[in-house]
């Protein structure tokens, strides 16, 4: 029950990670990460492949960022180790309460030396020499050879505890005195196998747990003397023993641990950490950690990580010790407004009217507003020494910062949306309706509304007042007040906060990122930031620009164009919105806490990647030992490469790209959270796999060992399977050889149908040249030549003449070729109906429209097909009528695909002309019944689907009004 109450004050409030009490810094418990195997934990220790090995009541465990691994040996007596220690190889030393030492070698618990008739039963001190192990007991110091075990004492005396650095140690030893029956306990220093006395002690009572602790210049000796801790202090230059006044925080706690971390010293208590400074032989408290936790051991990691272990509630981990979570004390009431003051103080306001004054951590004053009121905005006015209270309501106050004093200031601030102090005047407030400079705010009520329209933000420069409204962002003068609209490509921009740095306004805009106004240009600045990152708040404070966004925080410096982050490395796992910046801190508001972070280069950490190594290849999906060369079966071709980096969430942290040689040519990258990659059905081959990894927050690549692999051919690709392929194919061939006669008897057949419907085709084009040319026409033709002849027309004789030799040249020429070009069929008509229009005596009109779109002279259409119809429009429709006479012919593209051909004329249509023909020569023309035939052989032997229409054209009164004929075809 106890652990589960443990358990419960770590659950997490926001998603920052747990924090153990108000004022500690932001941490994660391992137990939310992952499967934490137990609570009890003593040490703790990186090795040099960055693996966090893990020293608990329940066993050895080792943590590689994802999951645990425990190491056992069958010969162990009891299950919880201590004293984890590196040798010069890397190889972890420990030992457990029965005596039993152990070494991690080729991963696998490996015992070392069974110690139990020296330790008696005591956990017994050890350290790591050249050339034994050295072990502290209750009998002695006893050395234990590396290579063949054997035991030497080195000194008499039970040892009560030891340390050591560097090859220096420090032991606390009990020796004999000349009277009988006692003992002292003397403080030793050991160098080269030597005892060097450093103090005697000597005490009326009785001293307690006397321990050691030696760092690089200095040891530390605490024992309790009378329930009270006692410090001694020995410096190895001054080679001088001093006791040191203990802080009355470290009287009465239990001590498990001191450790030198940043030039101070951290002592390990059931009350937590306490962090202390030594200055002239004095302990200066600085301050004190989770001090609901009984602290073991302490761990910095290679990317700055702190790791605490503790006695009963697990493990957690800071991963930014700078960043610090401070609760709201009042339970119901929440932060709804923030701005900075003077130095570190900064003021707070919450939804029930309470006004929190800060200094640094600390609340020094509070005010409460009358009634329950949602403070929505503060404002500080620094040469007033003035704070403006805005409701969300229709009511405002100030605060005289001088004296605490509140002054209903009615509606006069009320639902503020920004405050700017334009100069020791003037102050601009920017409400939900309109933009507002007041004069004099603090003694009199002159106002003036410079625009009505919703206010965003606003910010000062110079003599220029930068404002954000709803539909864009406006330039007020700050003399007269005129606004010019501040534009991007003659576009409104919509900004949602401002910031000045230097002569440059920054501004972060809804659809535009982040912009720079200079030199009256907007610059943009999108390149600064990762791509897709939402920006929520811009600050300055005078050097660099703070951005805030949901992926944390942004720190830029404009001068050299350098940007640092803190993100979710840094425990920054909440999208951060408010914020404010104070001398030394910035403050990150949330509605149940606040977050101080300091403004220095602590705050930031330069992140590191660790090796990249090879967890398991999985062939099949059975598992295989990790090699760099595998020659494997055409069938053994699903491969899975699992890989890991080590550290502190480095699956959430590290990414991976890969490539595999031949096939890959640039690195892909592995998703992040994947530790996998897996290769499906590869064909036969020599391959190269090769792996990277490198931390998101960091510039360093790791490059894991290549791994080669062969996968034979099939043996269906080998020399004797060809072998036998060549008989199948001799048998094969001649079975072939009988199916190619029967495939030429039915080519023949095929042929021979071919020269048929060619031959029909020939037919067609010869009856078509025969219809083209009738003598009716050509007798036409000849008697125009005659008159212009007889009328002495020489000039339209000869250009008559002309035009109809070529005519007829065209005829002999497309009458020759299945298809010509679209331009080809309608220069040829047009050239007809040129010399038709003589016949008519010039009183026919036609015209030929070819749609823009088609390319006429790639479009292929049967030669001369379109004449007949146009003849017989001539001939059958317009020969006869009297008064005008139109023929329209026009070609469009329905679609990509289709031609469609449209011949039209206002003639006496197909009945009336059928009527005038002679009785006794009842017969359909030749020409239309050629293009039938043509038409059909199209459709059935060649594929080309051809259309043709005749339409009849009635007026309103059913009276004929012409005919249309609408050819449709494919454009090839």
């Amino acid at each position: 029950m106890r652990l589960i109450i443990r358990y419960i004050l770590l659950v997490v409030l926001f998603g920052f990670g747990s924090s153990i009490e108000a004022q500690n810094p932001v941490v994660q418990h391992m137990s939310k990460i992952s499967n934490l195997p137990d609570v009890e934990f003593y040490d703790i220790l990186e090795d040099d492949d960055h693996y966090i090995w893990l020293a608990a009541d329940k066993g050895l465990y080792r943590y590689n960022g994802k999951n645990y691994k425990k190491f056992t040996n069958p010969n162990q007596k009891v299950n919880s180790l201590f004293q984890l220690k590196l040798d010069e190889t890397g190889r972890l030393w420990c030992i457990n309460l029965y005596g039993q030492i152990f070494y991690i070698e080729n991963n696998t618990l490996t015992l070392f030396y069974d110690a139990n008739k020296l330790v008696k039963g005591q956990l017994s001190p050890f350290e790591i020499t050249d050339k034994a192990i050295r072990l502290f007991t209750v009998d002695g110091i006893y050395d234990i050879d590396f290579e063949d075990k054997s035991i030497v004492k080195l000194f008499e005396g039970m040892s009560v505890s030891e340390s050591s650095y560097n090859k220096l140690s420090y032991v606390i030893k009990m020796d004999s005195d000349d009277r009988p029956s006692k003992e002292k306990q003397n403080w030793y220093q050991i160098k080269d196998d030597k005892l060097k006395l450093l103090i005697e002690l000597t005490s009326k009572f009785r001293m307690q747990s006397p321990k050691v602790y030696a760092f690089k210049n200095s040891a530390l000796l605490n024992f309790k003397e009378q329930g009270k801790n006692q410090l001694y202090y020995y410096n190895t230059q001054a080679d001088k023993v001093k006791q040191l006044t203990t802080p009355k925080n470290l009287e009465d706690v239990t001590i498990y641990n001191i450790i030198s971390l940043n030039n101070d010293y951290w002592f390990l208590t059931t009350s937590g950490v306490f962090i202390f400074q030594l200055k002239q032989n004095q302990l200066i408290f600085k301050e004190q950690l989770f001090s609901n936790e009984s602290v073991t051991d302490v761990l910095v990691d290679f990317n700055k990580n702190y790791w605490f272990t503790t006695l009963d509630n697990g493990v957690f981990v800071s991963s930014n010790l700078s960043i610090r979570r401070l609760n709201l004390d009042l339970t119901k009431d929440k932060i709804t407004a923030a701005c900075a003051l003077n130095n570190n103080q900064f003021l707070l306001g919450t939804n029930s009217g309470k006004l929190l004054f800060y200094n640094n951590k600390e609340v020094f004053k509070t005010l409460k507003l009358p009634g329950s009121k949602i403070i929505g905005n503060l404002f500080f006015d620094a040469s007033q020494n003035h704070v403006i209270v805005s409701i969300n309501a229709s009511e405002s106050y100030s605060v005289d910062l001088n004296t605490f004093t509140l002054k209903d200031q009615k509606n006069k601030y009320s639902v503020a949306k920004t405050f700017s102090k334009i100069n020791e005047e003037n102050l601009f407030y920017g409400s939900y309706k309109e933009a507002v400079v007041y004069n004099k705010p603090y003694t009199s009520d002159s106002i003036r509304i410079i625009r009505e329209s919703r206010v965003k933000t606003s910010e000062v420069l110079e003599e220029k007042i930068f404002v954000s409204f709803i539909d864009g962002l406006y330039q007020f003068d700050v003399k007269n007040f005129n606004s010019k609209e501040i534009k991007l490509e003659n576009e409104s921009v919509l900004v949602n906060s401002i910031a000045k740095i230097n002569n440059e306004v920054w501004l972060a805009t809804q659809h535009n990122g982040l912009l720079c106004f200079k030199d009256n240009q907007l610059i943009s600045k999108q390149d600064i930031l990762p791509k897709q990152v939402q920006i929520n708040t811009l600050k300055s404070d005078g050097e660099f620009l703070w951005i805030s966004t949901d992926e944390g925080f942004y720190r830029f410096q404009p001068k050299t164009n350098q940007i640092k982050s803190l993100n979710t490395q840094d425990g920054l796992t909440l999208s951060v919105d408010k914020f404010i910046i104070l001398q030394d801190y910035l403050v990150a508001t949330f509605p149940n806490s606040f977050y101080l972070m300091p403004k220095n280069e602590a705050l930031f950490k330069d992140f590191k990647t660790s090796k990249v190594w090879m967890e398991s290849v999985k062939i099949n999906d059975k598992d295989t030992v990790v090699n760099t060369n595998y020659n494997l079966p055409y069938n053994f071709n699903n491969l899975r490469f699992d890989f890991n980096s080590n550290g502190f969430q480095s699956n959430k942290h590290v990414g991976y790209k890969y490539r595999i040689k031949p096939i890959d040519t640039t690195w892909r990258d592995v998703p992040l959270n994947t530790h996998f990659v897996v290769f499906n059905s590869l064909s036969s081959g020599k391959y190269t796999f090769e792996l990277q990894g490198q931390n998101i927050g960091s510039k360093d690549i790791q490059f894991a060992s290549p791994i080669t692999f062969i996968i034979n051919k099939p043996f269906w690709e080998t020399y004797w399977f060809y072998a036998l392929i060549l008989l199948v194919v001799a048998g094969l061939i001649w079975l072939y050889f009988r199916w190619r006669l029967r495939q030429k008897e039915a080519q023949r057949i095929a042929e021979i149908d071919k020269i048929l419907i060619d031959k029909k085709i020939t037919n067609l084009k010869l009856e078509n040249l025969r219809s083209q040319m009738n003598p009716h026409f050509i007798f036409n033709a000849l008697n125009s030549i005659q008159d212009y002849i007889i009328s002495n027309e020489k000039d339209l004789a000869s250009s008559y003449l002309v035009k109809f030799s070529r005519l007829i040249r065209m005829y002999l020429d497309y009458s020759q070729q299945n298809e010509i070009t679209l331009e080809e069929e309608l220069n040829a008509l047009k050239l007809y109906l040129e010399l038709e229009k003589v016949r008519f005596e010039d009183e026919l009109t036609y015209s030929l429209n070819v749609d823009e779109k088609l390319n006429v002279r790639q479009i292929k259409v049967p030669s001369l097909f379109i004449q007949p119809y146009v003849e017989n429009a001539l001939k059958h429709g317009l020969l006869h009528k009297s008064g005008e006479r139109l023929l329209n012919v026009e070609a469009n593209a329905t679609n990509e695909n289709t031609l469609v051909i449209t011949v039209e004329d206002n003639g006496i249509g197909r009945q009336q002309s059928e009527a005038l023909k002679r009785s006794d020569k009842p017969h359909k023309p030749f020409a239309t019944k050629a293009n039938e035939e043509r038409v059909r052989l199209y459709k059935n032997k060649l594929k080309r689907n051809i259309n043709i229409e005749i339409i009849d054209l009635y007026n309103s009164n059913q009276q004929p009004t012409g005919t249309k004929v609408v050819i449709t075809m494919p454009i090839q």
